[in-house]
């Protein structure tokens, strides 16, 4: 059965049932229909509750395309009748999502200038954190781990995760390579430089022993900084013959 047939026996049988004229009952079927597809308003019950004891929405009349946050397009859902003052029930919550997201912008730079730190910071709130928790970097403070070398130790132990130390053999006398040129081969890139030869030999029971290098690389020429032997998978010194740089 069509729809119009539906209405026209509804119409018929409301005239026989009321004695209405034909407009009269098509007018009052036709609401009775547009009741029926509209949503119901809540039963209010004490203290601003539905029926299922849920608070009730004071002013939103079901339609998706009002109460619209025009600068966002996020529904606001008028006043919350269970406490009156909230304006953000099932709403637009950009507000508290632009002050989490600020939140963690900071904490991912506080983290990043902090990854920086080669050595301990006083005014840096989380390398004061880690000195105490690792009793002055003398131990991880999730296992326990003892640090031979430190603040070095601490950072490559990685205590989030528990990452062991490498096995170095310490012991290595790394004052040979004073006044030499040298390629330095790690896992993704090559640099080459001269080891300054003015410069105290590092300690061989030294855990991470560190030495100055002038790099030589097309672009970084002239760069000074410390290297550590041990962070590269090959250190190559030049051949004996090679004339050193004046000094």
């Amino acid at each position: 059965m069509t729809a119009d047939k539906a209405r026209k026996r509804a119409i018929r049988a409301r005239m026989a049932r009321t004695g209405e004229a034909y407009n009269a009952a098509a007018r009052a079927v036709d609401r009775e229909r547009q009741a029926d597809t509209e949503p119901a308003e809540p039963a209010v019950y004490v203290a601003g509750l539905t029926r299922n004891g849920r608070p009730w929405v004071s002013s939103w009349d079901g339609n998706p395309d009002h109460d619209v946050n025009p600068a966002c397009g996020h529904h606001l859902r008028a006043l919350c009748g269970g406490c009156g003052v909230c304006t953000t029930c099932d709403g637009c919550y950009c507000a508290e999502l632009a002050h989490e997201a600020a939140v963690d912008a900071a904490i991912e730079r506080e983290m990043r200038e902090h990854l920086e730190h080669d050595q301990h910071q006083a005014d840096c709130e989380r390398c004061e954190w880690e000195r105490q928790e690792s009793a002055d970097y003398t131990r991880c403070p999730k296992c326990g781990l003892a640090y031979p070398d430190g603040i070095g130790d601490h950072h490559t132990h990685n205590p989030p995760y528990c990452r062991p130390l490498p096995a170095y053999r310490v012991g290595v006398d790394w004052g040979y390579l004073r006044g030499q040129h040298v390629t330095l081969v790690g896992t993704s890139y090559t640099i080459t430089g001269y080891v300054l030869p003015d410069q105290p030999a590092p300690d061989p029971r030294a855990y991470r022993p560190y030495l100055q290098l002038r790099r030589t690389d097309p672009g970084y020429e002239g760069e000074t900084g410390p290297f550590n032997p041990r962070n590269w998978r090959e250190v190559h010194p030049a051949p004996s013959g090679e004339p050193l740089p004046r000094q």
